[in-house]
């Protein structure tokens, strides 16, 4: 069995535009690592910002693996939002795009409220962005951050399952995204009950985005710059739905726009 001491082994991914160097000493995590980041995979880039998994005990486990793994996504999406502090509006969101146009909806929502579950039912077809950080750049564009997918298992208190998207049938981009439309996910709505979608206004938006946004404070005039984009793309709409079906249709619309 290898332990730290091994020579590294190193998989550079591309995550918001920045390139990280995931260093794996383990070679027990060394293919799982490869298969959940096979999608972000992307040529080394000198000086790269590296981060490690957690060490294994000598005895771990599938769930021990998994804490690792997930853990290993926390840290390299850390290091990928502190590069592009300043230059991208990054949401805490999921977002899929049209293979042809690169329209690209965001859907911003807290952790834990079914974001990568509307990925999985919703993106076959589509190109997955991100379940995670949405980054958006001034002029519209969106930095992809195609992640593997933080898969939650039936019991809350168990470690989520890192998934490469290619073993859910996604797909990358094929084409540069763009923003075309942003929504805030409320999943609050009974079973039987009719989604709501809602306009929200201008100020009302940004009090609902703010805390959903990763270092909102290193733009000048942060909130400003957080309302043109809201403006940029028609405004903030609010879905609250019960079930995925619930989305699609905003969705469909969305992704239909043209730049």
């Amino acid at each position: 069995m290898t332990t730290d001491a091994a020579a590294p082994f190193v998989v550079h991914v591309r995550a918001l535009g920045a390139t990280v160097a995931i260093e794996v000493p383990d070679e027990r995590l060394r293919l799982p690592v490869e298969q959940a980041w096979s999608a972000c995979r992307t040529e080394a880039v000198p000086g790269a910002p590296g981060v490690r998994p957690p060490s294994l005990s000598p005895a771990a486990g599938p769930d021990e693996k998994a804490s690792a793994l997930q853990s290993l996504t926390q840290s390299v999406t850390r290091e990928a939002i502190l590069a592009r502090s300043g230059e991208l509006m990054m949401f805490h969101a999921a977002a899929l795009s049209d293979q042809s146009t690169g329209a690209t909806i965001a859907m911003v929502a807290p952790g834990g409220t079914g974001k990568t579950t509307l990925v999985r039912a919703l993106g076959p077809g589509r190109g997955y962005v991100t379940d995670e950080t949405v980054g958006v750049a001034a002029d519209g564009a969106i930095a992809p951050y195609c992640k593997p997918l933080s898969v939650r298992r039936e019991h809350p208190r168990q470690p989520k399952d890192e998934i490469s998207p290619g073993t859910l049938g996604l797909c990358p981009p094929r084409v540069e995204p763009w923003l075309a439309g942003l929504v805030l996910l409320r999943r609050d709505r009974a079973a039987g009950e009719r989604p709501v979608v809602e306009d929200v206004g201008v100020l009302d938006a940004l009090v609902q985005l703010a805390p959903e946004t990763s270092s909102l404070a290193a733009f000048d005039r942060p909130l400003h710059r957080l309302a043109e984009l809201v403006e940029s793309v028609g405004g903030l709409r609010r879905i609250r739905y019960h079930s995925v079906d619930d989305v699609e249709p905003v969705v469909r619309e969305v992704l239909g726009r043209s730049r």
